[in-house]
């Protein structure tokens, strides 16, 4: 019997186009990108040009997009 997940508000599958974009950072360039260290700039990097691509597929600034760690984070910030 296969398995059908229902729970998406709590978390749900990472998309493999997601994952391999992700791979590097989650193995080896995993600095924090509030370091002012090699590996944390190298993940700031990543950060802003992950807002860059969204921003354009938005067609919004990229200032105007902000990474929350939470649902709760954004909500609070909302």
């Amino acid at each position: 019997m296969s398995k059908i997940y229902l729970d998406y508000a709590a978390t749900t599958p990472i998309d493999p186009k997601v994952l391999k974009a992700m791979l590097p950072y989650l193995k080896q360039d995993f600095g924090n990108a509030s370091s002012i260290h090699s590996m944390g700039q190298k993940a700031l990097g990543a950060t802003d040009e992950a807002r860059i691509t969204l921003a354009d597929f938005l067609g919004c600034d990229a200032s105007e997009i902000v990474f929350t760690g939470s649902a709760t984070e954004a909500n609070n910030l909302a």
